[in-house]
């Protein structure tokens, strides 16, 4: 499903799919962990996994944010992807 998302979507090397995986995936952990040790720890693996740094990933945002359509159509994507778990979630029978 998640390849059916980014398939339709421009080239765009803002928008690509680890990123906004990596963005994803981010706020999951920061809604589980906070601003823990733990949760600080967690977030450096998920960029470590999708070879970013914390500098790479705040420039990456401040761009997309600088660029409303692009914001847009960003946050468009994260949503499905957020649905798309929690589908999934629900269908496991784990909420």
């Amino acid at each position: 499903m998640l390849f059916a998302i980014f398939a339709c979507e421009e080239s765009d090397d803002d928008l690509d799919k680890d990123f906004i995986l990596a963005y994803a995936e981010l706020r999951i952990a920061e809604q589980e962990y906070g601003e823990t040790e733990d949760g600080k720890a967690v977030r450096f693996e998920i960029l470590q996994r999708y070879g970013m740094d914390a500098d790479i990933f705040e420039e990456k945002i401040k761009r997309i944010k600088n660029r409303p359509e692009k914001w847009l159509e960003f946050q468009n994507i994260f949503m499905t992807i957020l649905d798309s778990v929690e589908k999934n979630t629900e269908t496991k029978g784990e909420t």
